[in-house]
């Protein structure tokens, strides 16, 4: 890709080592070996490999993350952790900047992949240029991008027209932080700004306003807001150890249309979170086993459930062996709550060291899950795709992983990703399928296992929603996507997805789905986007209670919902 590689603002390698504080191209900053101890019932002792800058967050489906992965896919991004969202602006320019320094060192065939690539990375480098900036990977002219108090915002704002049919009024709408569609034209406009302070801190807010309260609820999930907090947090960097508090939301695993353990359907929920801000190798003999990473959270549930304020731990950990393999496994604890004689971390580690729910102090809610990413190259008459293809999935147990390889309360997910369907041409394709039915159909009497339970009868789930996939329990969902850049600055995306919810009722939902969805950046910090989606439903559900949790179906009803959407973003 030489319209890189001569790109006048990039800075050579060599100048790159004098005029930063790293010294190689990929510009990871020079660091010495801290070492911390990283409590959870068993001590993990980490060597951190690097010096990690404070920056926030990018909010979970920016356009970066999709560029991202579909780099990583093509090869172009040769290592990179990418399975716990979201990750910081810093952290994508870091991937930016490894895809640069691999342009430059010729590590990037021209064979075709670069009619997706290079306009993706230029738009990549546009868009974290203040950052590729402080890593010394870019040029910037005077002071940008070194001063000591950074910040940026971007505002959002979208016109919805939906028409619900079957005389429903709304539908739920998702991984959209537990929005609903509502009948008529809506508007909801937000403000993300942030502010970073030299590279220790970074504060985030995201106020939002809503013009009818019910896309956000209604009957046992009913809200009466127009204006709302939807995200804030404050970050604090130390070596390569991040603790943030505030409210936000988090996407763990590596499925595109929902994840089994961990995803952004659900309203943000308030928390604590504590990890490695970037990855890290063992130390000595040990760093040739790959990159790590380590994520927690503590967060706090609703009021108005079963036991108000309960409380969820996640941990996940985060495995990189090789450029071609990603591994994953995560773990979620619910517990606590009025009336609970549960306390943080002592229930915590009581869990983790015993059998689940087999010891005096427990009594909880868990989730388990193991994941990975694997990319394979072409291979003539057999992968016959020009860069090749990923394969991804998820395997997830309720309670406890009571039998091996499967356990008998499984769950599923699969997906292959082909970042280029035919040569020298930018479609690309993604089929996906999930299913928390798979347990239920190998021991029927297994029913409404998946995020439920016989104590936390109000479930894992926020405000109703599951904190996973959208599908609820013991449902299943096909999904496929593809898009094409007609031009440089112009995306064309359509979907078709076919899903049922709660088979192990009589009477349960059943969804056909089309959609298509037109993308425009009109320039680097301008995005339009419109798009139209046309579902028809047989027995729409709604939920019906929340303490314990119900869902009511429509019986005999199908409903025809048209919905219709433009969003515009533009970040200053």
């Amino acid at each position: 890709m030489p319209a890189l590689c001569s790109d006048g603002g990039l800075v050579s390698a060599a100048q790159s080592h004098h005029t930063a504080s790293c010294s190689n191209p990929a510009c990871f900053v020079r660091v010495s070996r801290v070492s911390c101890s990283f409590s959870l019932g068993l001590a993990i002792w980490l060597v951190l490999s690097g010096i990690a800058l404070a920056s926030s967050n990018l909010p979970l489906h920016h356009w970066g993350y999709e560029a991202i992965e579909r780099l990583i896919a093509l090869g172009v991004i040769d290592r990179a952790l990418i399975g716990a969202k979201p990750y910081s602006r810093m952290q994508a320019a870091q991937f930016v900047a490894r895809a640069i320094e691999r342009v430059r060192a010729d590590q990037v065939e021209l064979d075709g992949r670069e009619a997706i690539a290079e306009p993706l990375l230029e738009r990549l480098m546009a868009e974290f240029r203040p950052e590729l900036i402080r890593l010394g990977v870019v040029r910037g002219r005077g002071s940008e991008g070194r001063e000591a108090l950074r910040y940026g915002m971007r505002v959002q704002t979208e016109v919805d027209a939906s028409s619900i049919g079957g005389g429903q009024t709304v539908r739920f709408r998702e991984n959209r932080g537990g929005e609903y569609y509502v009948n008529g034209v809506q508007n909801q406009t937000d403000v993300r700004g942030w502010v970073e302070l030299s590279d220790w801190a970074a504060l985030m807010v995201q106020p939002k306003f809503i013009s009818n309260r019910h896309l956000l609820g209604i009957g046992a999930t009913n809200n009466s807001d127009n204006f709302y907090m939807r995200e804030f947090s404050l970050k604090l960097i130390y070596a390569n150890i991040a603790l943030e508090a505030g409210r936000g939301t988090q996407w763990w695993g590596p499925g595109y249309h929902g994840s089994l353990l961990l995803t952004d359907h659900a309203f943000p929920m308030d928390m604590i979170k504590l990890g490695t801000e970037r990855p890290f190798q063992l130390p000595g003999f040990l760093s040739g086993l790959g990159d790590w990473k380590v994520n927690a959270f503590l967060a706090q549930l609703e009021r108005n459930r079963d036991f108000s304020r309960a409380r969820v731990f996640g941990l996940r950990l985060s495995y990189l062996p090789t450029s071609w393999l990603e591994f994953g496994l995560t773990r979620l604890t619910q517990f606590g709550g009025r009336g609970r004689d549960q306390s943080f971390p002592e229930t915590i580690v009581d869990t983790y060291i015993h059998p689940s729910n087999q010891s005096g102090n427990q009594d909880v809610n868990e989730q388990a899950m193991a994941d990975f990413r694997l990319r394979i190259p072409s291979v003539p008459y057999l992968i016959p795709f020009p860069a090749g293809l990923q394969f991804y999935g998820e395997i997830g147990t309720e309670d406890k992983w009571s039998q091996l390889p499967i356990p008998s309360r499984t769950a599923l997910l699969g997906g292959v990703y082909i970042p280029q369907v035919f040569q020298g041409d930018t479609m690309d394709l993604r089929i996906e399928y999930a299913d928390t039915d798979f347990g239920r159909q190998r021991h029927p009497e297994l029913v409404r296992v998946w995020y439920n339970n016989g104590t936390y009868t109000s479930g894992m789930r926020y405000r109703g929603f599951p904190l996973g996939h959208h599908m609820g329990t013991d449902g299943v969902d096909f999904f496929v996507r593809s898009t094409r850049y007609l031009t440089d600055s112009l995306q064309l995306g359509a979907n078709f997805n076919l899903q049922e919810r709660d088979r192990g009722q009589p009477i349960h939902e059943k969804k056909r789905e089309v959609a298509i969805d037109l993308t425009w950046w009109w320039s680097n910090r301008t995005q339009f986007t419109v798009g139209y989606t046309f579902q028809r439903i047989k027995n729409p559900g709604q939920v019906s209670t929340i303490t314990p949790f119900a869902e009511a179906y429509a019986a005999g009803v199908e409903a025809q919902n048209h919905l219709f959407w433009t969003s515009l973003a533009v970040q200053f």
